[in-house]
């Protein structure tokens, strides 16, 4: 076996991990509820909180928890199709993928 050939491999995935970290930093996926809109981007990061003045405060708390759950998930979702295409099927027999 080969280790340094093996490092070359690692590089490359590396260099990969980087492009894949940029792209979810773009993703944009949103989730709504009553009215609330949340964005959130690849990286779980939340972009925008959107509450329509008519919403009660009160209501307004659940509202928000709910919309960022979905934006969340759809996010998740997003990470997992380009994890795939990243390790070209192979996340689930990589450690951590």
């Amino acid at each position: 076996m080969n280790m340094f050939g093996n490092l070359g491999k690692m590089g490359e995935m590396i260099k990969q991990a980087k492009k894949m970290k940029d792209a979810m930093g773009k993703v944009k996926c949103e989730g709504e509820a009553g009215g609330v809109k949340v964005v959130v981007n690849g990286e779980m990061d939340i972009l925008e909180i959107k509450i329509p003045p008519e919403v009660s405060i009160v209501r307004a708390e659940g509202l928000v928890k709910e919309a960022a759950n979905k934006a969340l998930r759809s996010a998740k979702v997003e990470a997992a199709k380009m994890m795939q295409g990243l390790t070209g099927g192979m996340g689930g027999l990589l450690p951590g993928m």
